[in-house]
């Protein structure tokens, strides 16, 4: 791509508008995949990644292709961002102030890095477990179930943004307790913007979209405390699931069983009570609810 800086690395191709970004996102590459190698057990695919606004799906695909990559991922600069959620913002709330809009919109964006190592997370766990699966709109992303696959990525996030997210959930144990299910239903739950549908329909409603095809939309009300929920109870089940068993890689354990065909409660029959989970759904449930028990008296009062 002659027209963008490149900074290659062991941990794959950094793409973007100057050499400043890219070495940026080369840095959040590195920690993405030592992140990577830490909770899944393997090391970290090398794909590209391309931090522009000004790159069509249709080159990305063509360019991942040429070069038998096994992940492109595209991703947009702050800038860019900062203006597409100024056109979320509006479209989704029209009666907010400028000044507000304007607050939001680059107080959202300058965590670009952060949502950067998030969305690696994605990638590289698609092409490490199912690197032949295309999206059929059944799951929200790979076809682990959502909660994985959405634990595995908010993993690859900074320590700080992770204590923020444990911080949040002691709270929603304490405020909305409701909205904490055990594993015999959270498990199953599928992600709250499941299906390609919905998500066409609120990003038509309230969404903005890059050339590149990178997409930004507006949640609220219930919506938006469901999908907040879910980040939360995914990040904490796999906490819960690392904690009781003793294995920080055992995510990467359970891929690879569900990647093989085998599905979670067989793996719990096989494998649950030697990590000290319990050999079915029940067990898993009543240890999962003393776990959260211990992470209420961890709450500041």
């Amino acid at each position: 791509m002659p027209a963008l800086a490149c900074e290659a690395t062991p941990h794959g191709w950094f793409y973007a508008d100057s050499a400043q970004a890219a070495r940026r996102a080369a840095d959040d590459g590195a920690a993405a995949a030592a992140t990577f190698q830490r909770y899944l057990g393997r090391a970290a695919p090398a794909g590209a990644t391309v931090v522009s606004a000004h790159f069509p799906k249709a080159q990305q695909d063509l360019f991942a292709s040429q070069h038998a990559l096994p992940y492109l991922r595209a991703w947009i600069p702050a800038e860019a961002k900062a203006a597409m959620i100024e056109e979320s913002l509006r479209k989704s709330m029209p009666g907010l102030p400028d000044e507000q809009v304007r607050a939001i919109a680059l107080r959202t964006s300058q965590s670009g890095g952060d949502v950067l190592r998030h969305e690696l997370g994605h990638s590289l766990y698609q092409s490490a477990f199912w690197p032949r699966s295309t999206p059929d709109g059944s799951r929200y992303a790979t076809p682990a179930p959502d909660w994985l696959d959405e634990a595995c990525a908010i993993l690859m996030e900074p320590e700080a943004m992770l204590a923020d997210r444990r911080s949040q959930f002691r709270a929603l144990l304490r405020e909305a307790a409701a909205q904490v299910h055990p594993p015999s239903e959270f498990l199953a739950s599928p992600h709250p913007l499941a299906g390609a549908d919905y998500r066409a329909q609120l990003a038509a409603r309230n969404g903005s979209q890059a050339a590149n095809s990178v997409m930004t939309a507006t949640l609220s009300g219930d919506t938006a405390q469901a999908h907040a929920a879910f980040y939360l109870q995914s990040l904490a089940v796999a906490d819960f699931l690392i904690e009781r068993s003793g294995r920080q890689d055992l995510l990467g354990e359970i891929s690879q069983a569900l990647a093989d065909g085998m599905n979670f409660d067989a793996w719990l029959a096989a494998n649950g009570p030697r990590h000290r989970l319990g050999a079915d759904i029940e067990a898993l449930d009543r240890n999962w609810l003393a776990w959260v028990d211990a992470q209420r008296h961890t709450m500041a009062p």
